[in-house]
């Protein structure tokens, strides 16, 4: 892993309250999940996940929120509408005030029986929620469906899941493409989901992310499908596009119908994990890791996956693949492997396993991101269990090393909160 992917992984442990926008979670709750621990865990993460939701957003689209953005996030046990089962929902309303609040309705039944992670739904429907509130309320709703709900899947990495639940499913490879569907707002088909996120996919494979990002740019400004098509894509009319799109599409289909051996999809997990579309990687992972790798792989391959699982704010499914490893310097980066075994323990409320864990990062790596951080949660460790003093030395010491450290003003600020 690069220095950078580092410090992009390592920046989503590390937000802090004084980051927060304005961000509301409905208290009314209730249901059966109300005692639940993985309830607790979800109102716990939820203001860290809304902030790692507008980095995905931004990665992605090359857009960002604005300063003033007011959400509200409601809670269920059996999500429906109009009769159809959902996993999330985004309605936004503008206000007597001319505020504009959205509202953010997430099933809990999926989050809890992992059927879906919080980061995945919250992005989703935070996309729609960014884009209309930058464009105006009335100017989103009368976009195309494959740019509203295109861009809500591919900014919350949930293309191949969607694909893969498709060719499991079964689908007529005749009956891909066509029309767009319900323009009356409700929910779409399984086949226009993949449709929809195919169709941003192309533009992405085809053109790049830059042009991809100067598109969705200018069309938040004039809501003018046709003309930033054609000046962001050589003069690319909507029509065109589906056409050639829709080869792609049933070509990427085809493409994941195929039985794919375990190396393969070690090669693709590693691609999906180099691009920071962890979800995809995990799945592509996961078929990998039990397909017959061999040892060397099976290694690479179980510490991308903790990697991913830790993204997924999922420790314990992250620590269960560590110990599954003997880490090899040749396929395994031991002062990664030390470090994320210890962050692990840390997110699971091992303190002292993790504080020997991070300190032995510290000794022996000759990484600069590994010994930062290391540091960076040996202050934090050391803090929570009252060692202000020693706490004080080490912070000391990172700002003799590491003066330019992104972590210094992040542990002036843990220092202050307790």
């Amino acid at each position: 892993m690069t220095k950078k992917l580092f410090y992009i992984v390592l920046f989503f442990f590390l937000l802090t309250p004084s980051l927060f926008a304005v961000l509301h979670i409905d208290t009314s709750y209730c249901g059966r999940f109300y005692n639940h621990p993985g309830y607790a865990k979800i109102l716990s993460d939820l203001p860290y996940v809304y902030q790692e939701s507008f980095l995905k957003i931004h990665k992605s689209l090359g857009i960002s929120p604005r300063e003033q953005m007011y959400v509200i996030v409601i809670f269920s046990d059996h999500l429906t509408y109009k009769g159809i089962r959902l996993r999330g929902k985004r309605q936004s309303i503008r206000t007597t005030n001319k505020t504009v609040v959205h509202y953010i309705h997430l099933d809990l039944d999926f989050l809890i029986n992992a059927q879906a992670t919080l980061l995945e739904e919250m992005t989703h429907e935070m996309t729609h929620a960014v884009m209309a509130d930058i464009m105006g309320l009335k100017e989103y709703d009368k976009l195309p469906m494959w740019i509203k709900e295109g861009t809500a899947v591919h900014a919350a990495d949930q293309g191949l899941a969607r694909i893969k639940a498709l060719t499991k499913r079964g689908f007529d490879i005749n009956k891909i493409g066509g029309e767009d569907e319900n323009i009356d707002g409700n929910p779409i088909s399984l086949e226009k989901y993949v449709e929809n996120y195919l169709k941003i996919r192309f533009l992405l494979k085809s053109f790049g992310s830059n042009a991809l990002h100067r598109f969705v740019k200018r069309l938040m400004k004039s809501g003018n499908v046709e003309k930033e098509l054609a000046v962001c894509f050589n003069g690319l009319t909507e029509e065109v596009m589906n056409q050639y799109a829709g080869s792609f599409i049933k070509n990427t289909l085809i493409d994941n119908s195929r039985r794919v051996d375990s190396r393969e999809n070690l090669v693709r997990g590693m691609q999906y994990f180099d691009e920071g579309e962890f979800l995809s990687a995990r799945l592509v992972l996961s078929d990998a890791l039990y397909g017959g790798l061999n040892d060397s792989d099976f290694q690479r391959a179980a510490f991308l996956l903790a990697e991913c699982f830790i993204q997924e704010r999922n420790p314990e499914g992250a620590l269960h693949l560590l110990k599954q490893i003997r880490p090899d310097p040749k396929n395994v980066p031991i002062d990664r492997y030390e470090f994320l075994s210890a962050y692990s323990q840390y997110a699971m409320g091992l303190l002292t396993k993790s504080y020997f864990g991070f300190k032995k990062s510290f000794e022996t790596s000759h990484n600069q991101a590994v010994r930062e951080g290391s540091l960076y949660y040996v202050v934090r460790i050391l803090t929570e269990l009252g060692n202000k003093a020693e706490a004080a030395r080490v912070i000391g010491l990172m700002r003799s090393l590491f003066p330019e450290s992104c972590y210094l003003p992040l542990v002036n600020q843990v220092i202050e909160s307790f």
